[in-house]
């Protein structure tokens, strides 16, 4: 649903519950669906992998760029070696043909370097958005099993900001908030293992926003 037609229809909404009777009041919560994402322990979990995985790469791509930098060097001192005056024909042919054959290597070495970041990089992306989607499917599981048993009417998600940048859900009393109980629900399964780890760094917007 589009974001400026959030306004217009939660206010559509709260006009109908106003105007039924007492005894068909609704039931409204609320919750930080940020705040549960980044307090999950399998956010900082898959976080705390992907920031293994990245720096594995990062390795890879520094080794490959070393053997790179060392083939530059090899033909810039060919080069050097080509204009030196006491150099025979001879000699100058042969490492010219050796700098040409270094030129060839080292193109072919930047198109597969060059395809290889590529392809890691998807890689990373889709496996980072695979796993957001996965906690965030649980998360809201969660949610839903929570609205059911309690017999919530509307569940308002009050981390969401609108097309002009300002929070949908200007204000809502805090006896509506059920945050703190899905992150309980969720950190519940936690393995004793990881109950002290933190993340290695800031988990992604389960949003998607940087």
């Amino acid at each position: 649903m589009k974001k400026h037609l959030i306004v217009p229809l939660l206010s559509f909404v709260l006009s109908l519950a106003f105007a039924g009777s007492a005894s068909a009041e609704l039931k409204v919560g609320s919750v930080d669906m940020k705040k549960i994402f980044e307090s999950y322990w399998r956010t900082k979990e898959a976080e705390t992998k992907m920031s293994e995985t990245r720096a594995t790469l990062k390795r890879d791509l520094d080794e490959r760029n070393e053997k790179r930098k060392e083939l530059q060097d090899s033909i810039e001192k060919l080069n050097d070696d080509i204009k030196k005056p006491e150099l025979s024909k001879e000699k100058a042919a042969s490492k010219m043909k050796e700098r040409d054959d270094k030129i060839a290597e080292w193109q072919n070495m930047m198109r597969e370097l060059q395809n290889y970041t590529n392809e890691k990089e998807k890689q990373l992306a889709d496996q980072t958005l695979r796993i957001r989607n996965g906690i965030v499917d649980e998360i809201k599981k969660v949610v839903d099993d929570e609205v059911k048993s309690t017999g919530y009417d509307l569940v308002f998600d009050t981390s969401g900001n609108s097309i002009n940048n300002v929070p949908v859900i200007l204000y809502a009393k805090e006896s509506y908030d059920f945050t703190k109980l899905i992150i309980e629900k969720l950190n519940a399964s936690r393995p004793k293992s990881t109950a002290a780890e933190a993340p290695a760094e800031k988990p992604a917007d389960p949003k998607g926003k940087k």
